[in-house]
């Protein structure tokens, strides 16, 4: 059976657990009975008697339907009563079950590998962002794709402020090593008369289990314009901050003053399952396919204890 997670008694993670064990198992679901029979053997502190376990499960089956209504159509299992189905093809909700894996597993990206799960999180988190303000988002993030961006950061720097029409040209300024300055996704929302004052957004993203620490105040949007526009825009840029992890109400909360709009497993896997299939052509013009990550995700599940 799947190992129980680094912190048993937490009920977002006992989600993730019955999550991937319905995703592993033969039966494709799994059960509060199967949490319970996994949390009877660990005797754990917090939980010495059944009727702690009970309440401890009782609360990660309520954590499982917030998780159906807040990633709609994109989440990829089914909950009747007690028991979580997983839907026929999951491939088909790419996005859920890659950030499950990314978020349970990690990931460590060995040099020569042709796998980049991190990167490919970016790309999903700018297809997530697209979709939410219905305007256009490219990953910044180095390396730049370049069928998408200049991959030079100066040279990038100029296509933003040319689109965009805002931020007039590119200087020299900041740290020397440009790579991307901790802007991971640009995106915004022109008006027909496409003159400055818009919404603008930057992204970071943060697949590292502590996103809580440095991470969540990395992304500087009013520095990264100083430092390497000549005219920074005059509309306060948004920012936003994406994880794969699931994140609840009482983390969601303290830390949007310091992160911004954060994008959690959820919210991400909503919004890139409104992309829907495209054709052959359409794919050849986008810079991400989401091929790469089911297969990723699939022999994350397989070498997964």
């Amino acid at each position: 059976m799947l190992a129980l997670p680094d912190s048993p008694t937490d009920p977002v993670k006992l989600a993730d657990w019955l999550e991937l064990w319905a995703l592993k198992s033969p039966e494709g679901n799994s059960s509060r009975g199967d949490l319970e029979r996994a949390l009877r053997p660990a005797a754990l502190a917090d939980l010495p008697t059944d009727d702690a376990i009970e309440k401890k499960t009782v609360s990660v089956l309520a954590e499982l339907r917030d998780r159906e209504k807040a990633a709609g159509m994109g989440y990829p299992f089914e909950i009747r009563g007690e028991l979580l189905s997983t839907k026929p093809n999951w491939e088909e909700y790419p996005s859920y079950v890659f950030c499950l894996c990314l978020s349970y597993f990690g990931c460590k990206e060995k040099k020569g590998s042709k796998s980049f799960p991190r990167r490919w999180f970016e790309h999903l988190s700018r297809d997530a962002l697209q979709q939410y303000i219905g305007g256009r988002a490219v990953r910044f993030g180095s390396p730049r794709v370049k069928k998408e961006l200049p991959q030079r950061f100066n040279d990038a720097v100029i296509y933003i402020c040319k689109t965009i029409k805002e931020g007039g040209d590119f200087q020299a300024g900041g740290l020397p090593n440009r790579q991307d300055d901790a802007v991971d996704i640009i995106a915004w929302k022109q008006f027909p008369d496409e003159l400055p004052g818009k919404l603008i957004l930057f992204g970071n993203c943060a697949t590292e289990r502590d996103w809580e620490g440095s991470k969540r105040t990395e992304l500087q949007p009013e520095a990264f314009c100083q430092d390497w526009m000549t005219h920074p825009p005059r509309c306060k840029i948004i920012k936003t901050l994406f994880i794969p992890h699931r994140i609840d109400r009482d983390r969601l909360l303290p830390n949007l003053g310091r992160a911004g709009i954060i994008f959690d497993r959820c919210r991400i896997s909503y919004w890139t399952y409104f992309i829907g299939p495209t054709s052959q052509h359409e794919k050849d013009k986008r810079p991400f396919a989401y091929a790469p990550i089911a297969e990723w995700s699939r022999t994350a599940l397989q070498k997964g204890a």
